[in-house]
């Protein structure tokens, strides 16, 4: 053995960072430190052995492949945070580790060795788990403040039309089309205070698990929610033009609650145009379904559109229309959490168009990084 060589395994294995050498295309294991034998719970006995006869469980799981890759194809591994089943003394354990299949290659760029380095950062994982964990839960608890503050904000207008077909009611001279219209309008109230009650109930207990997601047509939820509108802001002369309106994925409160806050402020601030007019339509753009809602109310000054997204943020020229300022707020959250977005196009005077971007395939779950699974690349 050259100096050189005597030298350099010294200094190997007396590193505190775990490496191994393999010397073969079979992956015999010609060299290990005690900080390598430490992480895979192993004795020097297995030298002179194939690292797929030592490790079966790392064979299933792909790393023997992977090697052999590196072998044949001369070009080096890396894998940060990776997940692997480690067997100790009849024990197998999860850990994760950042390695290295370096290729050592001659001077015809031939593989003559692999020399593999790891570091067990398991604690590390673990401990951003914990810390991303805790940051959910504080932005969860935030937006449960708001769901609290928004929930009466929502409820207030189901209820509003229940009270109006209730006074109507109790008149004693009543058209028996227009009972009828009433009662199915009290009806389709009381329907969508159970769906947004049921929302911030599911949202309480299912926290960051995520909405129930599935395919819903809005053409009946769109048009009552019209109907509604006009009868809240004493806008009954308000002329909808509604094109095709395709079905989202999504939770049926909570896009009722997206499009009664868009809806509604359509409603509210063309009430006092001649001709108010609002136009609804969507189409597929993408990987988007977008939803256009236009209006030719008084419209948004420039220098505010970004502040309607904060909690009580209203327009400058809103003084005279009643608001709390949080609906565009709320639906806004509820795009993020759905994967989407909403945009907001306006002039003063002439109108505002929002636009929602619902995405084809929803977001139906956060996610959670120790629960990804990194398939290596065969």
């Amino acid at each position: 053995m050259s100096r050189e060589k005597s030298c350099l395994l010294d200094i190997l294995v007396q590193s505190n960072s775990a490496v191994a050498v393999y010397d073969s295309p079979n992956l015999n294991i010609a060299f290990v430190n005690k900080a390598m034998l430490a992480i895979w719970g192993r004795t020097p006995a297995i030298i002179g052995h194939s690292f797929g006869e030592v490790f079966p469980e790392f064979t299933e799981q792909g790393f023997t492949d992977k090697l052999l890759q590196v072998w044949y194809s001369g070009q080096t591994y890396r894998a940060t945070e990776f997940p692997a089943d480690i067997t100790i003394e009849g024990q197998t354990e999860t850990k994760y580790f950042d390695f290295e299949y370096q290729a050592i290659l001659d001077q015809d760029g031939k593989t003559y060795a692999i020399l593999h380095t790891a570091t067990d950062v398991t604690s590390r994982f673990f401990a951003y788990e914990m810390i991303q964990e805790r940051d959910l839960k504080i932005s969860f608890n935030n937006d449960l403040e708001m769901w609290t503050y928004t929930l009466s904000h929502d409820l207030r207008n189901p209820l509003s039309i229940a009270k109006m077909g209730i006074q109507y009611l109790q008149e004693e001279e009543q058209v028996p089309e227009d009972k009828n219209k009433w009662l199915d309008m009290i009806l389709e109230a009381i329907v969508n205070i159970e769906n947004i009650v049921n929302h911030t109930v599911q949202l309480n207990q299912a926290r960051l698990h995520g909405y129930t997601i599935e395919s819903i047509s809005l053409i009946t939820v769109i048009q009552a929610i019209c109907e509604e509108s006009k009868l809240l802001y004493d806008n009954a002369h308000c002329r909808f033009t509604i094109g095709e309106l395709l079905p989202v994925h999504g939770d049926r409160g909570v896009l009722y609650q997206i499009f009664l806050n868009v809806i509604g402020n359509a409603v509210k601030y063309s009430a006092k145009e001649r001709t108010p007019h609002v136009e609804i339509s969507s189409e597929k753009q993408e990987g988007y379904l977008i939803y256009w809602i236009k209006d030719n109310g008084i419209g948004i000054p420039e220098a505010d559109i970004s502040s309607l997204f904060q909690a009580c943020g209203r327009a400058s020229n809103t003084q005279n229309y009643n608001g709390t300022g949080l609906g565009l707020c709320l639906v806004r959250k509820i795009m993020q959490r759905l994967g989407g977005e909403i945009q907001l196009m306006s002039k003063v005077n002439e109108g505002t168009t929002v636009k929602l971007l619902f995405p084809i395939h929803p977001i139906t779950k956060i996610s959670s990084r120790k629960n990804r699974r990194r398939p290596v690349t065969l």
